[in-house]
């Protein structure tokens, strides 16, 4: 027998999800009438111990996985500790609309490989698209191979002896941490003795309280000035709730006091769910506008994405930001870059920014736009399978309308983009990359040489 059960988030889409589910059960179920459902969609830990009590009476010996929407990855990695069978992630192409990204399903996936591919468990994935054929290909496939899946080179190391031997100044980075990763995202770890001594960082721990505290002192006067500045250069901020506007911008403030005050060269900020939820806005904005100022500011308390981006900051002196994979168009040849609103504005078209609210929780502060066309670096300090390494590529913006509400670009990796970003999923790369206008790659390369840090690319 083949389980099959279904991964969600309630703060997405979920009744697209579940018509998204009805098509791909059926899909499954004619291609194979030994596939038994697990129904209910496992969006909390109690439906998960449901779903794992469903599946010890039965004796599968494999799973399929559809990823409906975007999760974390602690119920994917408690089930294949405890089932240890081989496994294959189905995931779902959304319409670039322009509008919200209602599923954030690949996304997902790359999150649950990685955490996976870090206790040396292999899988694979499917991105289900409109094309049935291939489809069906790749399941039939899996379904009729015994084996499991084994470790693979998906990526190219770089010969670090022939790297160019130019001296990187690097500064040693004070990285503020603000609460913790959230639950479920391996992605975000991290071990400090290892980055003080590779990188001599230093990481200052900051309760997220201390941070609404300071925040909520914020002079009222100050806000009045910031908003009207920032007005100048985005549009729409009086189209959206002026109390959420004002606490947005107050946290803001209270980042660049804490940066002031503290030295901080970069923040990895636990931005959600406590900014909706205790404090009441977004942190997005506040942390596109330190982004802007070249005091990068990680999502999910994510430190080495923290320092990928500080590092990018120190190589090019050009704001950098950390994304999402979330779409890939193999007929197109491009992916897309996108993350909930925090990218600063001078990464946009002239004139196009304007402020919008969280695609989930309905509350500003968020930039809106695409990004400007352009040659750009992408880099992640990783821990992918668990070994701390660099990982880089060039690319290049496309000048496209904006995929999904947000920030968002169409990136075109060269030739086959699509299975670029497949073996790079594969290899277990963190749900964060970095990025930066221009093409800093041999530097990075030089800094990996000089910091004796294994170097791979595409």
């Amino acid at each position: 027998m083949i389980g099959c059960f279904s991964l969600a988030r309630e703060t997405f889409d979920i009744d697209f999800a579940k018509k998204k589910l009805v098509k791909t059960k059926k899909s499954l179920t004619k291609l194979n009438k030994k596939v038994v459902f697990f129904n209910d969609l496992i969006t909390n830990d109690k439906i998960g111990e449901n779903a794992i009590k469903y599946f010890k009476k039965i004796k599968c010996t494999k799973f399929i996985v559809i990823q409906s929407t975007f999760t974390d990855a602690k119920f994917i990695s408690s089930f294949v500790k405890k089932f240890k069978k081989p496994i294959i992630f189905i995931s779902f192409k959304e319409k670039r609309s322009g509008e919200r990204l209602r599923l954030n399903s690949l996304c997902g996936v790359n999150l649950g490989l990685h955490a996976l591919i870090k206790s040396k468990f292999y899988s694979n994935f499917i991105i289900y698209t409109n094309n049935e054929q291939s489809f069906s290909s790749e399941i039939l496939k899996f379904i009729k191979t015994n084996n499991n899946f084994t470790k693979q080179n998906y990526l190219k190391k770089v010969n670090l002896k022939l790297v160019n031997k130019k001296k990187i100044v690097f500064k040693k980075p004070k990285l503020g941490l603000i609460g913790e990763r959230p639950e479920g995202f391996d992605t975000c770890d991290f071990n400090n003795e290892e980055l003080k001594s590779k990188f001599n960082a230093n990481i200052i721990k900051i309760k997220l309280q201390s941070l609404f505290n300071i925040s909520s002192k914020v002079d009222k006067k100050e806000i009045v000035i910031t908003k009207k500045d920032i007005s100048k250069n985005l549009k729409n901020t009086n189209q959206v709730n002026q109390k959420e506007l004002n606490k947005s911008i107050s946290l803001f403030h209270g980042l660049e006091k804490i940066q002031q005050t503290q030295n901080i060269d970069a923040f990895a900020v636990r931005c959600w769910p406590e900014m909706f939820t205790e404090y009441g806005c977004a942190s997005c904005g506040p942390m596109a506008m330190m982004n802007e100022n070249k005091i990068s500011s990680a999502c999910e308390a994510d430190i080495l994405g923290s320092l990928t981006c500080n590092i990018l900051n120190q190589l090019n002196n050009k704001p950098s930001l950390l994304v999402d994979i979330v779409d890939v168009d193999e007929k197109d040849n491009t992916t897309v870059f996108w993350h909930c609103g925090l990218a600063p504005i001078s990464m946009a078209e002239k004139n196009t920014p304007s402020a919008t609210v969280h695609s989930n929780r309905r509350k500003p502060l968020l930039h809106n736009f695409a990004f400007k066309s352009g040659d750009i670096t992408i880099f992640r300090v990783s821990k992918s399978e668990n070994k701390l390494k660099f990982i880089v590529m060039n690319g290049k913006v496309l000048k496209r309308k904006n995929s999904f509400s947000g920030t968002s670009g169409v990136i075109s990796l060269g030739d086959n983009t699509h299975k670029k970003i497949k073996n790079l999923f594969l290899s277990g790369l963190e749900h964060h990359v970095g990025f930066t206008y221009g093409d800093v790659l041999e530097d990075i390369k030089s800094l990996g040489r000089q910091l004796k840090i294994p170097t791979y690319t595409i």
